[in-house]
């Protein structure tokens, strides 16, 4: 007798459907979860930057920090509090307002960032003669490029060519092509320049006009006085030894300086001079 075959089809029963519906309402869930995450995130306004706080609107624009936040944004997202890179906005901040310092961003949610910073205090006058100015000393003051320096030898923003000595001015012709926001000068050496010329500031016969780095290894910083002489000066000694000496030495032994021509103290225990 043949064998009869059937078919039986599968009975799902109630607890299986039950877990099934669950599974597919978690994936329903998660997946429009996630997505309205990313459309919070990154399509919607809710995350946009509104208020940019700054101590100074006179240093730094709303306007110019929305531009750079722009223009440093992932993906066209250029006003996203949660995408925008603290580090990358501050370096590019630094790169356009060479006249600002110590810089710290803060972000409050949800559309307030803070940005404080100090200001750069001018001590100086920093310049750099052009090539062209080696050529002839009385075209020099007309084209030298000069910029305020401040206590950390940094240069930040264009500054007049002035004279006199009420204000420290260095003219240094070991650099050239030198730009805002650069340090040129260590720390000893503004230590030394400023040291110095505020211990001879303390005479009232003389003040330091101008003070001269060169690329020379045998005299690289020399002071220039308002009374047109010079004095050599080794800027790895002590200022104020230095500053000593010098004044000692114009009270004991040269007195009238109407022809002196230069006074060398890179040696401090031997101290030379010359007269015109």
């Amino acid at each position: 007798m043949p064998s009869s075959r059937y078919y039986r089809f599968k009975i799902v029963d109630k607890k299986e459907k039950i877990k099934k519906l669950k599974i597919l309402f978690l994936i329903i869930f998660f997946s429009t979860l996630i997505l309205s995450i990313i459309y919070l995130i990154f399509m919607s306004s809710f995350f946009n930057i509104q208020n940019i706080n700054i101590p100074d609107d006179t240093v730094i624009s709303r306007d110019s920090v929305l531009n750079i936040i722009s223009n440093i944004a992932l993906f066209g997202f250029s006003e996203n509090i949660l995408i925008l890179s603290k580090s990358r906005l501050k370096s590019e901040l630094v790169a356009a307002f060479p006249s600002i310092t110590d810089i710290i961003i803060k972000k409050k949610l949800f559309h307030t960032i803070t940005i404080d910073f100090h200001k750069r205090i001018q001590i100086g006058i920093w310049c750099q003669p052009k090539i062209d100015s080696i050529i002839a000393d009385e075209y020099r003051k007309q084209i030298d490029d000069c910029y305020y320096i401040d206590r950390d030898g940094i240069i930040f923003s264009q500054a007049p060519q002035t004279e006199g000595s009420l204000i420290l001015k260095i003219k240094d012709f070991s650099k050239n092509g030198i730009l805002p926001g650069s340090k040129v000068l260590d720390t000893d050496q503004i230590n030394f320049i400023t040291v110095f010329s505020s211990k001879v500031a303390e005479n009232d016969k003389f003040r330091i006009s101008e003070f001269k780095i060169k690329p020379n290894a045998l005299v690289n910083l020399e002071a220039v006085t308002d009374k047109n002489w010079l004095i050599y000066i080794d800027q790895n000694q002590d200022p104020t030894l230095a500053a000593n000496n010098l004044l000692t030495i114009l009270k004991e032994t040269i007195k009238n300086t109407n022809n002196l021509e230069y006074v060398d103290l890179r040696i401090p225990s031997r101290i030379f001079y010359k007269l015109k």
